[in-house]
């Protein structure tokens, strides 16, 4: 009992400063959403934007991030052919996305410089939308490996958050993954 009860008591400060220091920002994003792949051949560049909430605890370099975002692309205009002449589709004609994912974060720490590089990985559900064939919805499973960095500004309360995330939406009525490439630039907000 004499051995275990430094480690018991190391692990009872730790914690204690963890909760008692932990911080909390608000993370507002916006950027180009690129299509890749098989998605690429019906939708054009688009954009996106997002809301997050991360939370992060100074003794431990992970967070957990909860996001929100909004994506829209427009298609492609197609054309097919039939007895009847040349046909147009998919003009005007919008996708979106809106996923709502929870994850954890790596940031690296370098002493004495205000840039924290990070990696992480989002996943969660993600409601989509297509107006292509008329209004049908969908709701899929939603993974975002990403890296990024903040920048945070003196005295500290705002960062710089810029990310590439790639995005993979698994449509379980098509059994088809629908992949994008975002690059994101915003502010975090400590709160």
């Amino acid at each position: 009992m004499k051995k275990l009860f430094p480690v018991i008591l190391l692990a009872a400060v730790l914690f204690n400063f963890n909760i008692t220091f932990a911080q909390v920002a608000l993370t507002l994003n916006g950027g180009i959403q690129i299509p890749v792949g098989n998605f690429s051949n019906l939708v054009n560049n688009g954009y996106g934007v997002s809301a997050s909430i991360d939370y992060s605890i100074p003794i431990i370099p992970v967070g957990i991030s909860l996001s929100i975002g909004y994506d829209n692309w427009a298609y492609k205009t197609q054309y097919s052919y039939s007895n009847s002449g040349l046909h147009e589709f998919g003009n005007g004609i919008n996708m979106y996305s809106i996923p709502v994912t929870l994850g954890p974060k790596l940031f690296i720490n370098i002493p004495g410089f205000s840039l924290e590089p990070y990696i992480g990985i989002d996943a969660g559900i993600v409601f989509s939308s297509s107006t292509l064939a008329g209004a049908s919805y969908s709701t899929n499973f939603i993974y975002s490996p990403m890296i990024g960095f903040r920048y945070n500004l003196p005295p500290g309360i705002i960062a710089i958050d810029i990310n590439a995330k790639e995005s993979n939406l698994n449509d379980s009525g098509s059994s088809q993954t629908f992949s994008w490439f975002g690059i994101n630039g915003g502010i975090s907000i400590s709160l």
